[in-house]
C-alpha cells in the first residue's frame, strides 16, 4: 500500500509555510497585515503577519491583498521558476489590493536576506 499523493499546493501552505515562519519568527512577529491566495484548483488559504495561526483554509475578506494564480503558475511560484512579468501578462496571476508591502514582506519569509543582499560579499572584506 502506498503514501497517499499530497498536492504540492497544499503542502505548500499547510506544511512549508508554517516551517518557514518558524524559521523566521521573529521577522514574522515584526510584520502585520493579510494576504489572500486563491489557487484555481487547488484551494484558498490566507497568510497573516504576526498571529498564532498565520495560515487559514479560504480567503480572509479584510486581506490588504488578494492574488489569484492559476495552478501552473503556483507550481512555478513554489519552485522558484515562475517568470512574475509573464505571469502578470498572461493573466496566470492577477492581484487586488493596494498593499503591495505584504508581498516583499512575505518574499523575506520565503527567502532570508543573503549576504550579497546586505551590500557586502567576501570579496570587499578586509
Amino acid at each position: 500500500m502506498s503514501a497517499p499523493v499530497v498536492d504540492p499546493i497544499a503542502r505548500f501552505f499547510e506544511k512549508l509555510l508554517p516551517a518557514l515562519v518558524l524559521k523566521q519568527f521573529d521577522s514574522f512577529l515584526e510584520q502585520d497585515g493579510c494576504i489572500s491566495f486563491d489557487v484555481t484548483g487547488a484551494g484558498q488559504w490566507s497568510f497573516t503577519f504576526g498571529t498564532e495561526e498565520p495560515i487559514a483554509t479560504g480567503l480572509d475578506p479584510d486581506a490588504g491583498l488578494k492574488l489569484t494564480f492559476t495552478r501552473g503558475a503556483f507550481d512555478k511560484f513554489i519552485d522558484g521558476t515562475l517568470d512574475v512579468i509573464e505571469a502578470v501578462q498572461k493573466k496566470e496571476v492577477t492581484a487586488r489590493g493596494r498593499e503591495f508591502i505584504l508581498l516583499e514582506n512575505f518574499g523575506r519569509l520565503l527567502r532570508p536576506p543573503q549576504r550579497h543582499d546586505l551590500g557586502w560579499d567576501a570579496s570587499t572584506v578586509g
